[in-house]
């Protein structure tokens, strides 16, 4: 197996499986997906269908992004430099959404 395929695999994979977890936690309603929210923490929540949303969006945000990745670097591939700002790119927009779910967390405690 080449490299791109082994990536391709992994990325797509993880898409699948943050898209699965949005629809779970977005429209089944699994708050128990959710981690640290269990039936002691529940209480402490203020809006469980705002934090529900949340973190449905935020795994959908992902799951597009990993989904799009194999894409950027096929685009990247001919320039050495250009893969690492792809994957330095992708490694920002993680860290940016961590950081705004953080943020954003805090409305629904």
């Amino acid at each position: 197996m080449t490299g791109k395929l082994i990536e391709t695999l992994i990325m797509e994979g993880i898409a699948i499986l943050m898209f699965v977890f949005a629809w779970l936690i977005g429209i089944k309603g699994k708050m128990e997906l959710i981690a640290g929210y269990n039936e002691r923490t529940a209480a402490r929540v203020t809006d469980k269908a705002g934090l529900r949303r949340l973190i449905a969006r935020t795994c959908l945000l992902v799951g597009i992004g990993s989904a799009l990745m194999p894409f950027l670097t096929w685009i990247a591939v001919d320039h050495e430099a250009g893969l690492a700002h792809v994957i330095g790119g992708y490694g920002g927009f993680i860290v940016g959404v961590i950081g705004m779910v953080m943020l954003q967390a805090r409305d629904y405690t």
